[in-house]
């Protein structure tokens, strides 16, 4: 998937760039990242652009967006969470002392996975979108935290180390003729822009629960179906629903 997706780059403060980005402008066959002037990217499409001492998405019709892993992980230590009531927490079967190897599979935004590691998980997340990836790298440079970020389609991978419980969180459209009032953050709109709708997810979650060593998780609004019928738990929030399917 990720050769085949090109990304304009905007030359803007390119003596100041990080060496992340050096690097990802010369393996072109990782990321297909296309350097071009700030004048002219800024007319006429999306791209990356380096500003300010951070990594940033400009959109076209909805504007500019960076990850903010400092604000995030601060909100969730204001939090003071009782895990054993967390429906997350609870569904990835994180309590007490146990430390859980947890796969986020679907890193995105990169706010599920910096409450998994909150949590107390021991995470690896993987994202496969180059752009995305590239501004969550950026924001665990402005903020470093102890988890591994991967570029990678986790069901690509041939390896023999298996998690404890894969977790999967795949983007689908807006129901037509929702009641809404408010349309999604702007950062989630942007989000959905780049990345488009997950149309593997059936496969996928096959694929993870073959891999998992004791559970899947897969999230999903209060009143969407499941991905696979029949799941062994589902724990609920305010908005969201925690599908658990475990593995015997």
């Amino acid at each position: 998937m990720n050769e085949l997706i090109k990304i304009k780059m905007s030359d803007q403060d390119n003596e100041s760039w990080p060496s992340f980005i050096q690097d990802a402008i010369i393996d072109k066959n990782k990321y297909s990242l296309q350097v071009e002037s700030e004048r002219k990217l800024c007319e006429n499409c999306d791209y990356l652009y380096f500003s300010e001492g951070k990594l940033q998405f400009h959109s076209v019709d909805l504007g500019n967006m960076c990850f903010d892993f400092e604000e995030t992980y601060k909100y969730h230590q204001r939090q003071k969470y009782a895990i054993g009531r967390e429906p997350l927490a609870k569904a990835l079967g994180i309590k007490g002392n146990d430390s859980p190897i947890v796969w986020d599979t679907t890193c995105g935004t990169g706010k599920d996975s910096l409450l998994i590691h909150y949590f107390g998980a021991k995470l690896r997340s993987f994202e496969r979108h180059p752009a995305i990836y590239l501004l969550l790298v950026d924001a665990k440079r402005r903020f470093p935290l102890d988890f591994e970020l991967v570029f990678a389609d986790a069901s690509q991978l041939i390896e023999g180390n298996q998690p404890d419980v894969i977790y999967y969180d795949p983007m689908y459209p807006e129901k037509s003729g929702s009641k809404k009032s408010a349309l999604p953050r702007k950062e989630m709109r942007i989000f959905k822009e780049i990345v488009g709708e997950d149309f593997d997810s059936v496969d996928f979650l096959d694929w993870a629960l073959k891999t998992a060593k004791s559970r899947v998780v897969v999230k999903r609004s209060i009143s969407s179906l499941p991905v696979k019928e029949k799941p062994s738990a589902s724990y609920l929030g305010k908005s969201t629903r925690y599908d658990m399917y475990k593995i015997f």
